[in-house]
């Protein structure tokens, strides 16, 4: 017996069981939440930690209560309790069940204060639920705030801070294997002349806290020129938005590589994440898919004449999809090995 291990049983023996364990226990093995957005999985390799937070954070309309409730929707696929605490009083259930969440086995609720949502996370995590959503922070009231009129209502923005610096305390140390995605928006501090002057709510302990932080953006519209008429009757062309692009960056990692992008487009027609189209152009940068002259699109031996009927193709071929998400996958981890060859070159004489 080493000396390490003589020390952890003298303190087992003296303070109980498993008060400490060797950093190679199976219990600290990281398990992963797939979100169901593909971008994001991407992005995350796998998903959202069990066991730490997650914070996704950014402007209205940046698809962040979706992926939310597109992740509790896959964590009760694989047999997962789930909770939603609703700050922003604005669930829908209809919504929530066309992503595919089962909406009576999902623990819902909408508290008056910050207060009573800590202590209903804090309750959750104690007795073991899969995956906690709080959407948002934002919107998250302070007992202090909610007591008062507004008419005698003195400014005070910590309120929300202190109350999150400690909310985070302690539901990290009750958080064993729950996996908590918390949901922010950004703000503009006023009167910054220097520096980026946006902001997310609640503080800092957040940040500091969360192993994984997403920052969504708007990258732009997807446009579509149809025939129609105007109110005279005549022909005229109709310009409509059928897709908005996403922004994905994944600002803070303590499990991956952070600082990596990836850009998607949401199908407002379809409402849902265009997938077929983010394979293509993550195939074509990796070159497991290639373009070659006009219109051959090709991928292994399989080729198709337009970027529509290699589409068409792929949405009919799921195996082919899994194909091309694997192959992802490996080079993804293809280039980190590379990067730490290189580091390890870069150390030597």
């Amino acid at each position: 017996m080493t000396k390490a291990q003589e020390l952890a049983q003298e303190i087992n023996e003296l303070l109980g069981s498993n008060t400490v364990i060797f950093g190679n226990d199976k219990r600290l093995k990281v398990e992963y939440i797939p979100t169901g957005v593909l971008p994001i999985d991407h992005l995350l390799n796998g998903g959202i930690p069990k066991g730490r937070f997650t914070e996704l954070f950014g402007a209205y309309s940046t698809l962040k209560s979706y992926i939310g409730l597109s992740t509790i929707a896959q964590s009760q696929k694989s047999g997962g309790v789930c909770a939603l605490i609703d700050t922003e009083h604005a669930y829908d259930p209809k919504w929530a069940e066309s992503l595919g969440v089962d909406t009576d086995a999902l623990i819902y609720q909408a508290p008056d204060t910050g207060e009573e949502a800590i202590d209903t996370s804090e309750t959750l995590i104690r007795n073991g639920v899969d995956l906690i959503v709080w959407d948002s922070v934002a919107a998250t009231l302070p007992q202090a705030e909610s007591a008062k009129r507004m008419s005698k209502e003195s400014v005070q923005p910590a309120r929300l801070a202190a109350l999150m610096s400690l909310g985070m305390r302690k539901l990290t140390s009750a958080n064993r294997n729950t996996a908590v995605m918390f949901i922010n928006q950004t703000r503009m501090s006023v009167g910054v002349m220097f520096g980026d002057p946006e902001v997310v709510a609640g503080g800092k302990a957040l940040p500091y806290y969360a192993s994984y932080r997403i920052s969504l953006r708007k990258a732009g519209k997807v446009k579509e020129t149809t025939d129609g008429y105007d109110e005279e009757g005549h022909k005229t062309k109709i310009n409509s938005i059928t897709g908005i692009k996403i922004r994905a960056t994944l600002e803070k990692s303590k499990l991956s590589v952070p600082s990596k992008e990836s850009v998607f487009t949401f199908d407002l027609l379809q409402g849902k994440v265009d997938e077929i189209g983010y394979l293509i152009s993550c195939g074509l940068l990796n070159q497991i898919i290639k373009h070659e002259g006009r219109s051959w699109w090709i991928y292994e031996n399989e080729k198709q004449i337009g970027l529509d009927k290699f589409r068409g193709y792929l949405e009919s071929n799921p195996k082919i999809q899994e194909s091309i998400r694997e192959s992802l996958i490996q080079n993804q981890d293809g280039k980190q090995e590379q990067g730490k060859k290189r580091a390890e070159k870069r150390k030597k004489p």
